[in-house]
């Protein structure tokens, strides 16, 4: 027993004296530095600099003025648009012409006016025995409402170009809004043809209709010479004087004399040709997006269970149409029509 004691306190006498060994050796050696690989980054330097000098003058550019200016077209701001001469011109003075591929032409429904320049009223009493001569350019809006419900439906948009001899009229209409969602509807009808003492003279009447999925297209041409009206779906018929087409009707109102009690026209919506008899009626205020206007009211004369067709012609609007009303075979009102802006221009 006496030779373990012995042994054990020779390994610990032997270990104490080691680690006094190394630790005198670490502290007696010279110190070793271990690289880094990343030096430290150079301390942060900020000074305040004056800003650069900014440009007494600033650079002036040549004001170049147009050749031929043009007045921009006022908007109405008020609820009833002012009376202007009847000289005056309105709206832009150059209205871009329709492109080909427009559709334009009465969904069926309403109409409504929003901004134009007015004239004064036209007293029908002491009207001109000679016509009354139409703008350079014309470019008027209606809503289409469903019925007489104001639910808009859709859009007609009219366009009048006339060069003193001859004119080309344009008139698209299309769905709108949610009933788009139901029913894609779109019509482009054109009207082409001369301007004489008595107005309009139409040579070409075209529509082009897209009912959804269903497209149709027909042509009507008036040879006034040999006095027939042909029709592209075939057949002919007499071409009497004073004719019209569909589109043009609202505008040749204008160049008629309104004195009488009744108005006779021959009217084609370009498949067939039929008697019109508008009866005059009185003034009336209509309530539309422009404001209170006065209007000229007309009614075509029609049988029980033949479509209907009411007119309203603003007197402050060189008798341009304000509104109208289609109405069905069986006395309902299918569509009413508003005008919701006019822009006429005479240069």
């Amino acid at each position: 027993m006496i030779a373990v004691f012995r042994t054990t306190t020779s390994r610990i006498v032997l270990a104490v004296g080691l680690s006094i060994l190394v630790h005198v050796l670490l502290l007696w050696l010279p110190q070793v530095h271990i690289p880094h690989s990343d030096a430290l980054p150079p301390p942060l330097a900020a000074k305040l600099e004056p800003l650069p000098k900014l440009v007494e003058s600033p650079v002036q550019y040549p004001v170049t003025k147009p050749r031929h200016p043009h007045p921009p077209v006022p908007a109405i701001q008020s609820a009833r648009p002012a009376i202007i001469p009847h000289d005056t011109t309105v709206g832009p003075p150059n209205l871009i012409p329709f492109p080909e591929n427009e559709a334009i032409s009465a969904v069926e429904a309403v109409v409504t006016v929003s901004s134009v320049e007015a004239q004064p009223a036209i007293a029908l009493a002491e009207e001109p025995k000679t016509a009354r001569p139409l703008p350079r350019h014309a470019q008027l809006t209606f809503y289409v409402y469903k019925g007489l419900d104001h639910f808009q439906i859709g859009t007609i948009n009219h366009r009048l170009e006339t060069n003193g001899e001859g004119y080309i009229l344009k008139a698209m209409t299309r769905t709108i809004g949610l009933a788009r969602l139901f029913k894609n509807y779109q019509t482009t009808q054109t009207s082409r043809g001369k301007i004489g003492k008595q107005g309009l003279q139409p040579e070409t009447f075209e529509e082009e209709k897209i009912n959804d999925n269903d497209k149709q297209n027909f042509k009507a041409i008036f040879d006034w010479p040999l006095q027939k009206l042909r029709f592209s779906q075939g057949g002919e018929t007499a071409l009497p004087s004073g004719a019209q087409d569909i589109l043009g009707i609202f505008y040749q109102l204008s160049q008629l004399p309104l004195s009488n009690e009744i108005i006779p026209l021959a009217v084609s919506n370009g498949k067939k040709l039929e008697k019109y008899e508008l009866e005059i009626g009185n003034e009336e205020e209509l309530t539309t997006p422009l404001g209170k206007l006065r209007a000229l009211h007309l009614r075509k004369l029609h049988a029980k269970g033949e479509s209907g067709l009411e007119i309203w012609l603003g007197l402050e609007y060189r008798l341009f149409p304000v509104k109208y009303l289609l109405i069905e075979p069986s006395g309902e009102a299918a569509g009413e029509i508003v005008i919701s802006d006019i822009r006429v221009s005479d240069e």
